[in-house]
């Protein structure tokens, strides 16, 4: 036997991993998600007039709530790879959860009952507990937007 430490022993254990400075979090203690784009999503070639304006008050609660968050109308045949959190009726609940990446949060709602989810989650957005939205800037608020399109498409 010999008096050299066994490798295992110089290797850090998980509970005294050493501390960032400078309060910055790392990858043990995460902070609530930052959350960019909301996506409404229905069935490919089955889109309610009512869901169009569920997906419309969704828009407008961000813009009155002065976050800094993307709502999305999109299929859910085709989401868009950066979607935080996905918004659909009761009926698209299973198929929403195998249409979305894994660990993708899923908002089941119907569009008689929108406004008060749509309320909870800018509440929970705002309080920044679980998930955060970045506030907009109000002096960026009045300029001008330039805006692209491809074809009838909104490029974001």
């Amino acid at each position: 036997m010999t008096d050299e430490p066994s490798e295992e022993a110089t290797q850090p254990q998980p509970d005294e991993a050493p501390q960032p400075q400078g309060g910055e979090p790392t990858e043990a203690t995460p902070g609530p998600k930052v959350i960019r784009r909301v996506v409404c999503s229905y069935k490919l070639g089955w889109l309610p007039g009512d869901w169009l304006q569920t997906w419309r008050r969704l828009d407008r609660v961000f813009a009155r709530a002065n976050l800094q968050v993307k709502a999305t109308l999109s299929p859910l045949e085709d989401l868009p790879a950066d979607t935080d959190i996905l918004v659909v009726p009761p009926e698209l609940r299973e198929a929403a959860r195998e249409a979305a990446v894994p660990g993708t949060p899923v908002l089941v709602t119907s569009a008689a009952s929108a406004a008060g989810a749509f309320a909870d989650l800018v509440a929970k957005l705002q309080a920044g507990t679980e998930f955060t939205a970045e506030q907009i800037d109000p002096a960026d608020k009045d300029k001008p937007k330039i805006v692209s399109y491809r074809g009838h498409t909104l490029i974001d």
